[in-house]
Order: C-alpha cells, then sequence, then structure tokens
C-alpha cells in the first residue's frame, strides 16, 4: 500500500507544483483564469505559492517520522480545492471549468487516508 501512496503523493506533488508555479510564474492561461476568478494578480500568486508549499508539504510527509507535516498539507490542499470550486461557482463556471479541482481535491482526501492508513 505504501507504493500507492507514494504514486498518489508524487501526482499531487506535480498537479499542485505545477499549478502553483505557473500562478507564479504568471502563465498566460492561469493568469486569464485568476482574472476571470476576480482574484488580484498578488493574491493569485499567493496562492500559487501555498499550493506549491503544499506539494512540497506532501512529499515531505511521505516520510514516516514527517507524517503530520504531510497531512497538514493535504488538509491545507483540500480546502483549497474546496474554495476553487466555490469560486468557479461564483464566477458562473460550468462543470468543465471546475473538474480539475474536484479530481485533484479528491485524490487529496483518497491520499490523506492512505497517509493515515500506513501509519
Amino acid at each position: 500500500m505504501f507504493i500507492v501512496l507514494v504514486t498518489l503523493g508524487v501526482l499531487l506533488a506535480v498537479a499542485f507544483g505545477a499549478a502553483g508555479l505557473g500562478k507564479i510564474a504568471g502563465v498566460s492561461q492561469l493568469a486569464e483564469a485568476g482574472v476571470h476568478l476576480g482574484f488580484p494578480s498578488p493574491i493569485w500568486k499567493l496562492i500559487g505559492a501555498l499550493e506549491v508549499a503544499g506539494a512540497i508539504g506532501v512529499v515531505i510527509g511521505l516520510a514516516r517520522k514527517l507524517a503530520t507535516i504531510g497531512m497538514l498539507s493535504t488538509v491545507g490542499l483540500v480546502g483549497m480545492t474546496i474554495g476553487a470550486g466555490y469560486y468557479h461557482q461564483r464566477a458562473g463556471d460550468g462543470f468543465k471549468e471546475w473538474l480539475p479541482a474536484v479530481v485533484v481535491g479528491s485524490l487529496a482526501i483518497f491520499y490523506g487516508i492512505l497517509r493515515i492508513a500506513t501509519l
């Protein structure tokens, strides 16, 4: 089961890390999404930094002695995906636009459950 945990942790880290770095770097498609959702650029970049921090925390949390860091990071990432869903709904976006947040949020929940199960 630990192999599944590591695989899922790496997938989460890549997904959130890439999204966060893209927000920080101001990638045009992500910057447009931030404007569409109503975020000023500094807040959008802060969200990106939090995503990167969460991704790093998930990877660090794969170490058994640092599992608490991984769990706290996972809780933060799940909270961020809930917020993403809210903001997409508020902006009038359809299922297609907020589906990625639901998918990575669900994966983060599954990771958290596996992290607890493998302690």
